[in-house]
């Protein structure tokens, strides 16, 4: 470490053009997402054409049920498109960063495991980001108190789009939320600034801190015993598996993707131990907004991953490995994180990425541990056997084939046939059954039209009446072993 000039800028200017190269190179290496080609494939009325992800028949498609989600219109674009729009957006921030806040926040962030990953897979992290930041500096009016109803009804679109972009709500939605959380935002500054008895506290951070995060929790649960929609119904429907995942939602998403994965453990302490000493109710809102947050993203994260665990009948808690990346979805606070000790130094001048003081050998540190994983994310990427095996079927215009495989991720790994076939061009149908399902017998019934089959890895007999037409090796992250074609004989 003592070789290491980390005093020195240049030293962290080599580590953020390292940093923007690994983003470069991940878009080269890495395909699309499991997420992102199925938003691809959602048509004009918000439909999946082979069917939803979450089939109301266990373990198999149905083409005449779509479901209706709402997507980001950049998904209409090709995979070129969606990458340059994603990387466009990041080297963005990354500018912005450097300029206002400093080279070393810039860096962590251009070495982010997690956007590199985010980035070139066509995930929508980088929009969250942009979304929460911009929402959060709206909403306090830090750096302008002119036409603050405006400020907060433009805060609330900003916030809304990140509920808008997972698909949470539609474009009347985003307006009818964006009053709502630009008017509670308006009305809370007003409030704080009248000085009545009683409101002392909304100018002590770590108090509205704990106040909105234990409010946003009891709110998730309320929401899943109302069984507002299916994924957090489970809080009430597997409660005691829910808690399991909440522990390691909070594993994942606070001390994985925040603490080391954003660099923060170094300044945690200081951070809280200056916010009990502040009487700002600016700083209060920031850390209400963030803490806010990242109590729903702990407990969202946990509901999803124990609702397609009890959907797709997986292992417990096997299933926290497969589907642990979404503690990625935290990555949307890192620029409020910095947006709040900015703030926070200017009454404590507390330790910080751009000005890490005793904390600079940690810093330095943690990021060279994170650096094997930027590379991983980087070189590696995301590799799909789907493509080659949807270029040996070699169907032709209205032709239908069956996909087999496990439950988990089945639905999600179905769409990606669909960009490589060009399957709305060719009005090509894709099926899909779990290795669970009586599959063989809907061959000769309602999958009679079917001359192609696409046998997943972990399949190794072939059915009666069946001629292996192809085959290939899938990777060791997707699963390893031979994936095979077969046709009728």
């Amino acid at each position: 470490m003592e070789r290491l000039d980390i005093e020195d800028d240049r030293f962290w200017q080599k580590l953020l053009i390292l940093g923007i190269l690994l983003n470069l190179i991940a878009c080269f290496t890495s395909d699309l997402g499991l997420d992102t080609h199925v938003k691809m494939a959602v048509d004009e009325n918000g439909a999946l054409p082979w069917g939803d992800l979450r089939p109301e028949t266990p373990g198999q498609s149905d083409a005449f049920d779509g479901g209706e989600r709402v997507v980001l219109p950049l998904y209409e674009l090709s995979e070129t498109g969606i990458k340059t729009v994603a990387l466009v957006t990041f080297f963005g921030m990354v500018a912005c960063l450097y300029r206002w806040s400093g080279v070393r926040s810039a860096t962590v962030l251009s070495l982010s495991p997690a956007m590199i990953f985010s980035v070139a897979r066509g995930y929508e992290e980088v929009y969250f980001a942009v979304f929460a930041v911009l929402a959060l500096l709206l909403f306090t009016g830090v750096l302008s108190n002119k036409k603050r109803p405006l400020q907060c009804f433009s805060g609330g679109v900003f916030f809304m789009g990140m509920a808008y972009s997972k698909g949470f709500t539609d474009a009347q939605g985003v307006l009818v939320g964006a009053v709502l959380t630009g008017a509670a935002a308006f009305l809370w500054g007003l409030i704080q600034e009248s000085g009545r008895n009683g409101t002392a506290w909304m100018a002590r951070p770590h108090i509205v801190g704990a106040v909105v995060g234990l409010s946003v929790a009891v709110l998730m649960v309320f929401f899943g015993l109302l069984e507002i929609n299916p994924t957090l119904a489970i809080i009430g429907q597997q409660p005691l598996r829910y808690a399991s995942a909440l522990a390691f939602s909070l594993l994942d998403v606070v001390v994985i993707f925040t603490l080391f994965g954003m660099v923060m453990w170094p300044f945690v302490g200081s951070v809280l131990r200056a916010l009990k000493g502040i009487n700002d109710s600016k700083i209060a809102m920031m850390t209400g907004y963030i803490s806010g947050i990242l109590v729903a993203v702990v407990f969202y994260v946990a509901a999803l991953w124990t609702y397609e665990a009890s959907i797709w009948g997986a292992e417990w808690p096997g299933v926290v490995w497969t589907m642990g990346n979404n503690g990625r979805y935290i990555t949307m606070l890192f620029l409020p994180f910095i947006v709040l000790m900015h703030f926070i130094r200017k009454h404590n001048p507390v330790p910080s990425l751009d000005s890490p003081q005793s904390k600079a050998k940690a810093t330095v540190l943690t990021v060279l541990l994170l650096l094997p994983l930027s590379l991983l994310a980087s070189v590696h990427g995301q590799t799909m056997w789907t493509d080659d095996a949807a270029v040996a079927m070699e169907l032709e215009d209205g032709e239908h084939f069956l996909f087999v495989s496990e439950d988990t991720l089945g639905m999600h790994w179905l769409y990606t046939f669909y960009a490589p076939l060009d399957a709305e061009e060719n009005n090509i149908t894709g099926h899909w059954r779990s290795t669970n399902t009586a599959w063989e017998k809907d061959l000769n019934s309602t999958l009679a039209n079917v001359d192609t089959i696409v046998l997943s890895p972990e399949i190794t007999f072939t059915p009666s009446g069946w001629n292996v037409k192809t085959s290939g090796e899938s990777d060791f992250l997707n699963g390893k072993g031979e994936w095979r074609v077969l046709t009728r004989s």
